[in-house]
């Protein structure tokens, strides 16, 4: 009889199960829509010591990553993304907009997590700033000069929750995720394994945090995918353009050329900026020229 069990690790076609009694397995799908992602719940049934995926428990929500060939999974069940940026690299504001789109399209919440604050930025702080004011709640921390209160504000925000780390390589998500897990994130680093028994570093993986929350760390992490949003809900997920008031002559608006439309009012009043009318443009430019899509 399947018993139940959470995703804690996916790397290609192999996943670790996580039993409720603290067991782990490795694990493969049964079929190909059968397409589970850390976070997610399953059913499974063991076989000479491995499991095998019978069914996926209904998700609260499921977040995507950008491939470069289409959208794929990358989390599920998660309450909030921890969405990590330092003044080197230097900040892409694009890549901030991107992640609170594709979290306020699966009604999680956006934290954006500035660290290295011991380095000068004004770009960063205005960027930080900006993103902030769309909507999203923030911290400044450096887990290099000031590591207990990295800890202590990064403690606050996750403790029971499940947050999904993200950020470009050299912005210090791994320090912090280190400050929060210490010894334990090396190990899990170190025991992920492919089917060949390969160590791997680049695996989604799931850490249990406090009582009832947990770290999700994806090495790796380009850019969230947004193929699979519906075009004509875009506006709803950008505070700035849902502000906008009054109503657009025609139903179908996309809010580009059209006359009487509420997003060109807003854009031409000054409560739109320019580059955030950019932005959500290029979304459209990029779902025309390349329709992918999700895998699920």
């Amino acid at each position: 009889m399947p018993e139940l069990g959470r995703i804690i690790a996916r790397f290609g076609q192999h996943s670790i199960i996580a039993t409720d009694d603290g067991h782990e397995y490795e694990a493969v799908r049964r079929g190909k829509r059968l397409d589970a992602v850390v976070g997610d719940r399953v059913s499974y049934t063991l076989h000479h010591g491995s499991a095998a995926i019978e069914a996926i428990e209904p998700r609260r929500n499921l977040l995507y990553r950008e491939d470069v060939e289409r959208t794929k999974p990358l989390a599920a069940n998660v309450d909030q993304v921890a969405i990590v940026f330092a003044p080197q690299p230097a900040p892409q504001r694009e890549f901030l907009w991107r992640a609170m789109l594709a979290c306020a399209a699966a009604d999680v919440d956006a934290l954006l997590v500035l660290n290295k604050i011991d380095i000068e930025s004004p770009t960063a702080r205005t960027v930080f700033d900006a993103a902030c004011a769309l909507g999203a709640r923030g911290l400044c921390v450096s887990a290099k000069t000031q590591p207990a209160e990295a800890y202590d504000a990064l403690d606050r925000e996750c403790r029971g929750r499940v947050t999904l780390f993200v950020g470009h390589s050299g912005v210090g998500k791994s320090s912090l995720l280190s400050l929060l897990l210490g010894e334990r994130l090396r190990v899990g680093e170190l025991s992920q394994r492919s089917g060949q028994g390969k160590q791997t570093t680049t695996a989604t993986r799931w850490y249990p945090y406090g009582d009832d929350g947990a770290l999700i760390d994806s090495p790796g992490f380009q850019s969230f995918g947004l193929h699979h949003l519906n075009v004509a809900e875009l506006p709803e997920w950008m505070p700035d353009f849902a502000a906008a008031p009054g109503a657009c002559r025609f139903a179908d608006c996309r809010h580009l050329e059209e006359p009487d439309c509420r997003i060109r009012s807003a854009l031409a009043a000054g409560t739109i900026a320019p580059e955030r009318h950019a932005f959500y443009r290029r979304l459209l430019d990029e779902r025309e020229s390349t329709p992918r899509s999700p895998r699920r």
